[in-house]
């Protein structure tokens, strides 16, 4: 009997962490560089998107009391060309119940102001976090799972 192979898929857990000042917690893409990500996690074959999430939210927001919400995303990736992966990401909306200091450039995490939060973080996250984090803290998104594609 032949085994096929793996499916070349990623599975990704992506945090949208807010504080009680409407700010959204961006870590920097990489060491130098100027672009800023949400906090993100791959997810293992044998992980769930919410064992995931806790994890990223202990490596990041140990010391503050958090609290996940009630409203998550699921976006899809079109099946790319050639050998990429394709990928699934999952949004969660993390309450962090403290208004932590903003670390800025140097630091771990930058704190950004969610009317401003798209001058730091690129697409296609941009347009994910607005929905997400507008509907959730305005009231017109509903509890439960939303399909971003």
């Amino acid at each position: 009997m032949h085994r096929l192979p793996s499916p070349r898929f990623r599975r990704i857990a992506k945090l949208i962490a807010i504080d009680s000042a409407h700010r959204i917690a961006l870590l920097p893409r990489r060491a130098g560089h100027r672009t800023w990500v949400l906090p993100q996690r791959f997810t293992r074959l044998d992980e769930t998107y919410g064992n995931a999430v806790a994890c990223r939210c202990q490596d990041l927001l140990a010391s503050y009391p958090i609290r996940l919400g009630t409203v998550t995303g699921r976006r899809c990736a079109p099946a790319p060309e050639g050998l990429a992966p394709r990928a699934e990401t999952r949004f969660y909306i993390v309450r962090v119940d403290a208004e932590p200091a903003d670390e800025g450039p140097g630091g771990r995490a930058l704190w950004a102001p969610r009317a401003v939060v798209g001058l730091w973080l690129g697409r296609p996250d941009i347009e994910t976090v607005n929905v997400l984090a507008d509907g959730y803290l305005d009231g017109w998104l509903p509890d439960g799972p939303i399909t971003l594609d």
